[in-house]
C-alpha cells in the first residue's frame, strides 16, 4: 500500500511541475548596431539589434508566437519611443511595444506567427545603459497569443551569419574616451594610382579595438587591429581630400579626432599588374580558363581574349567578362568555361586585368592545341619552353571511342620505357621525357601504343635533348 502512495505522490508531482519543453527551438545574440564587439561605454545610449534564429518546424498548437520579449539587465532603461522595428526574414512587421519596469520590451505582434516557417527576426531599438562596469545579460522569451510562454528562454548563440558578439550579453565599460592618434600622415600615390596612403602611430590603450578613417568628414573605414599604423585608400575620386582618424574602444566611444591632412589625388592612369598563373584545361563541359587574380587592389574585371593561329590579334570573347567579386577578398581564382565547339588546330588564350579606370593590363597568354595526334613531335625534355618540353597524347588520336585511356611507349629495342593512365575524365596525357624510374630517355625515336577502350593506334615520337 505504501508502495502506491508513492507512485500517486510522484505522478501528482510531475503534473505540478512546470513543463518549458517545446517543439520550437530558437537561438540568437544581441549586438550594437554598426558594432562587431559585444562592447557599449556606461551612461551613453547605445542603438541595440536583437537578432533571433526561431525554428517553426515542428510546432504544435498552442506555440503560435504573439509577442517577443526582451527582459534587459538591471540599469538598462527604455522607452517605447526607443522602438525602432521589427522585421522577419527581411520584411518589417506591423506590431505594438509595450515597455514594463523601464527594462522589458514587449514586441506585440499584429499577425500572430502560426506557420512551420525557419526565420531570423530582428528587433531594433535604442536604451540606456547603466552608470556601473559589468557583464550586462539579456534575456529574450517568445509567448503565444495567451501570453503563454512558448518554451523555455532563447539560448544565445550565432544567429545573424556575421562576425560579431554571438551572444546575449554585453559588456559595459567606463565612458572614457581614448586619447587621440598621433603622427598621422597621407600621402597621395605617385605612381599613376589614385590612392591615398595613411600612416599614424597605435595606441597603447589596451581598451581600444582600432580606428576610423574619416574622409572629407565623412565615416569611410573601420581598421579592426589596435596594432594596426597604415592603411591604403584606394580608387579615390580625383581632387582635394581632407583626411583624419580616431582611436576607438567601441563605435560609440571614440577619441577626438586627429589633426587632418589634405592631399591631392590625380586621375588613375596606371594599368593594373597582369593576372598570374594562366592555366587551360579542357573538361566536360568545354576549355576551362583559368587564372589567379592580379595583385592590383583596384582591378574590377577581367576580359578573356582568344584567337586562332591564323590571326595576329586577339579579339575579347562575347561573354568573356568576369567581374571581380568586392564581397569576397580572398578569391584565389577564377575561371571562364568557353563551351563553343573548337575544331583540329592550334589557339592562343589570354587574360587582361582591367580596373575601375578601364586601363588595362599587359596580357597574360597560353597556347591550346587540339590535335588527332601527338604533340609536338619532336620534343625537347630539356628545353625551358613548356610548348615544347613534353609531347601530348589527345584521346582524338582514335575517333568515337570509349573506356579506358592509356598510353604506352617503348623504346626501338621493344622495352617498355613509360606507362602513362589517364584518370576519369581526362582527354589527354602528357609525357615529359621520364621513363619509369624518373630519369630522362635517351635522344632518339620512341614508340608508342595510344589505346582507348578496345581501340588502339600505334607511332613514334622523337626525342631531341
Amino acid at each position: 500500500m505504501k508502495n502506491y502512495i508513492h507512485i500517486f505522490f510522484f505522478i501528482v508531482c510531475l503534473l505540478f511541475v512546470p513543463y518549458s519543453y517545446s517543439a520550437v527551438t530558437s537561438h540568437g545574440e544581441i549586438n550594437v548596431v554598426g558594432e562587431t564587439v559585444g562592447i557599449v561605454p556606461a551612461s551613453s545610449t547605445v542603438p541595440l539589434v536583437a537578432t533571433l534564429s526561431v525554428d517553426r518546424s515542428l510546432a504544435v498548437p498552442g506555440e503560435e508566437i504573439k509577442t517577443i520579449e526582451i527582459t534587459m539587465p538591471k540599469g538598462f532603461v527604455t522607452q517605447v519611443s526607443d522602438f525602432k522595428s521589427v522585421t522577419r526574414d527581411g520584411e518589417k512587421l506591423l506590431a505594438k511595444v509595450v515597455v514594463s519596469g523601464g527594462n522589458v520590451l514587449r514586441v506585440e505582434l499584429t499577425e500572430v506567427i502560426d506557420d512551420s516557417q525557419n526565420s531570423i527576426f530582428n528587433i531594433t531599438f535604442d536604451s540606456r545603459t547603466p552608470n556601473t562596469i559589468f557583464l550586462a545579460e539579456f534575456s529574450v522569451r517568445l509567448r503565444n497569443p495567451d501570453d503563454v510562454p512558448v518554451g523555455d528562454y532563447i539560448r544565445p548563440g550565432q544567429a545573424d551569419s556575421k562576425l560579431n558578439n554571438d551572444d546575449l550579453d554585453l559588456q559595459i565599460i567606463p565612458n572614457v574616451p581614448p586619447a587621440p592618434v598621433t603622427d598621422f600622415t597621407a600621402e597621395a600615390d605617385k605612381n599613376g594610382e589614385n590612392d591615398v596612403t595613411l600612416r599614424w602611430k597605435n595606441s597603447t590603450d589596451p581598451d581600444v579595438n582600432g580606428y576610423l578613417i574619416y574622409r572629407d568628414n565623412d565615416f569611410q573605414i573601420i581598421v579592426e587591429n589596435r596594432a594596426s599604423t597604415t592603411y591604403r585608400d584606394i580608387n579615390v575620386t580625383p581632387g582635394e581630400h581632407k583626411y583624419e582618424i580616431t582611436a576607438y574602444k567601441t563605435i560609440l566611444l571614440q577619441s577626438g579626432r586627429s589633426l587632418s591632412q589634405t592631399v591631392i589625388v590625380s586621375a588613375d592612369t596606371a594599368a593594373p599588374n597582369p593576372p598570374t598563373v594562366l592555366r587551360i584545361d579542357r573538361i566536360d563541359e568545354g576549355i576551362k580558363v583559368s587564372w589567379n587574380p592580379s595583385e592590383s587592389r583596384d582591378t574590377s574585371k577581367y576580359h578573356i581574349l582568344f584567337g586562332s593561329a591564323e590571326t595576329t590579334t586577339l579579339e575579347q570573347l562575347i561573354d568573356g567578362e568576369i567581374p571581380v567579386n568586392r564581397s569576397t577578398n580572398n578569391t584565389t581564382e577564377y575561371e571562364y568555361i568557353d563551351r563553343r565547339p573548337l575544331t583540329i588546330g592550334s589557339y592562343t588564350y589570354a587574360v587582361v586585368a582591367i580596373d575601375e579606370a578601364n586601363n588595362r593590363s599587359a596580357p597574360v597568354k597560353k597556347r591550346y592545341r587540339i590535335f588527332n595526334r601527338p604533340y609536338p613531335n619532336p620534343f625537347t625534355p630539356l628545353s625551358s619552353d613548356p610548348d615544347f618540353n613534353m609531347v601530348i597524347f589527345p584521346i582524338q588520336t582514335i575517333d568515337d571511342s570509349d573506356g579506358e585511356f592509356s598510353v604506352l611507349l617503348y623504346n626501338l629495342n621493344g622495352v617498355l620505357v613509360k606507362t602513362l593512365t589517364a584518370q576519369l575524365g581526362d582527354n589527354e596525357l602528357r609525357w615529359d621525357g621520364k621513363n619509369d624510374n624518373g630519369d630522362i630517355v635517351e635522344s632518339g625515336i620512341y614508340l608508342y601504343q595510344l589505346q582507348v577502350g578496345e581501340s588502339f593506334k600505334t607511332g613514334t615520337i622523337i626525342v631531341a635533348k
